[in-house]
């Protein structure tokens, strides 16, 4: 690679959703230019993210990386054109950030002479595409301990690199009065936020649930759910929401541009998926990040985000666990609360700065060229 800097081509379905986009464009934008020169392949122009993507100034292709493999006499000729395709941009590198079983962009990049790389985000397994895209990626990067040892035990491929975030953006979130005043938070107390999209592997029906409970000793609690909440699910939500005589406690604000304002105005974060698990929760962090005490399931992934903290964890699917925790908070003294507050702070900038990441990124893709 002596004397041309090294191409990573990054591919990613969309900048639909801000965890996946967003972590991507964090990436991008810190990569040391003078070594590495990065490009984008996704497969249309739409979403919020896609104009930040657009900013970082590196090339971007519209266009699919996947190519289907069924009827099986078609595959062959799919994963030609795809590998012709990766030939043209002639990247060293592709990297993945496509979180599906899907095996036929690794194929085309080994018939394409190209290094191939996936990030392993969820914790479904399952299907036998997950066993051929590992066999043939050059490097894996599972999220947390529990993917290295339930997927990926013995592997020399797997490096494990924990998501990171942008510290100083959630250093000092600032107060916004229109959000305490459009979900009348100025007389609520305690002010219960969840961040993530309203589908079921996030067990807000539980949340719900452990709120109720708890609302039998706080009148004046409120919880605010933000995230995409278009979904069957959501619906069956509100409706018991509404059943409840709760629509003045349980507020669903939908998808949200910036969510900075709802830590400010929250005094507790609570996570509560299912005990599926995660990946690496980006909300987990920004929410420790911004200085809110913070609480998860005991499920993988959300667990590795709590090693140092393993009183702030819960029982996943037991409401009761949910409102137990919001009773500790409310019981909790101030200089304990602060003592939390500044731990959880420190321990983000330690393990899960984006900075981090990228040195890690980095020094893996030096490596891979060098075996």
């Amino acid at each position: 690679m002596t004397g041309r800097k090294i191409k990573v081509l990054y591919t990613i379905p969309n900048f639909n959703t801000a965890g996946s986009g967003k972590a991507l464009i964090n990436v991008i934008s810190r990569l040391d230019k003078n070594i590495f020169e990065p490009g984008i392949c996704c497969r249309h122009e739409k979403g919020e993210l896609f104009k930040a993507a657009e900013e970082l100034n590196v090339p971007i292709y519209i266009s699919y990386f996947t190519a289907l493999m069924k009827p099986r006499f078609q595959a062959f000729r799919n994963i030609l054109r795809l590998a012709q395709f990766f030939k043209k941009i002639k990247p060293d590198i592709i990297h993945s950030y496509n979180y599906s079983d899907d095996y036929s962009e690794g194929l085309a990049c080994r018939l394409a002479g190209i290094k191939w790389i996936y990030t392993k985000k969820n914790m479904s397994w399952g299907s036998n595409a997950w066993n051929l895209r590992s066999k043939l990626a050059n490097a894996i990067i599972p999220q947390n301990e529990e993917m290295v040892e339930r997927f990926f035990k013995g592997s020399e491929k797997t490096e494990l690199i924990p998501i990171g975030i942008d510290t100083d953006e959630f250093d000092d979130v600032k107060v916004d009065n229109s959000i305490n005043n459009r979900y009348k938070l100025n007389c609520s107390f305690p002010v219960i936020l969840t961040i993530a999209n309203v589908i079921s592997i996030k067990g807000i029906d539980f949340l719900i649930k452990g709120f109720s409970l708890a609302l039998e000793d706080y009148k004046d609690a409120k919880l605010l759910i933000v995230g995409e909440d278009k979904t069957e699910y959501a619906d069956e939500l509100k409706k018991k929401v509404k059943e409840q005589n709760l629509e003045d406690r349980v507020i669903f604000t939908g998808k949200q541009n910036n969510i900075k304002p709802f830590f400010a105005a929250a005094d507790i974060f609570i996570l509560s998926s299912k005990k599926t698990g995660e990946g690496g929760p980006i909300s987990i962090l920004e929410s420790m990040a911004s200085g809110i005490i913070t609480y998860g399931s005991d499920v993988p992934g959300i667990r590795d985000q709590f090693r140092e903290f393993p009183d702030q964890l819960f029982e996943s699917e037991n409401p009761g666990a949910i409102a137990n925790k919001i009773i500790q908070f409310v019981n909790m003294n101030e200089d304990r609360k602060n003592q939390i507050i500044n731990n959880q702070k420190e321990f983000v900038k330690k393990h899960y700065s984006i900075e981090n990441e990228v040195k890690r990124l980095e020094e893996l893709y030096c490596d891979l060229l060098k075996r």
